[in-house]
């Protein structure tokens, strides 16, 4: 088996095992894993993004998807940036638009 494959094959039994909701995007439910941190931001050195972020099989995302809508568990999200971490899986940093 080729590497990509056995690539695909892990990190769908990584997202089967792992996911907490389904992801509605490019017309599709997707398993997602989602992240919503505290909205405390820390500023200064080591800050961290507060924004909250889904990663999902990067095969699921569509081309150019910085703003277009999905949903997350059946709320509406906007897609503020993709980080594809080149492994086949990409993690999309998210507003909320209710």
């Amino acid at each position: 088996m080729h590497f990509a494959n056995l690539e695909a094959v892990a990190n769908s039994m990584v997202l089967n095992h792992l996911a907490n909701v389904q992801v509605g995007i490019g017309g599709a439910l997707v398993p997602g894993i989602f992240r919503k941190p505290s909205t405390t931001d820390s500023l200064g050195v080591g800050a961290a993004n507060t924004s909250p972020s889904v990663q999902v099989a990067s095969n699921a995302v569509m081309a150019d998807p910085v703003d277009k809508q999905i949903s997350i568990a059946g709320v509406p999200y906007l897609i503020v940036e993709a980080h594809p971490d080149g492994t086949g899986m990409t993690t999309l940093i998210v507003g909320c638009t209710q």
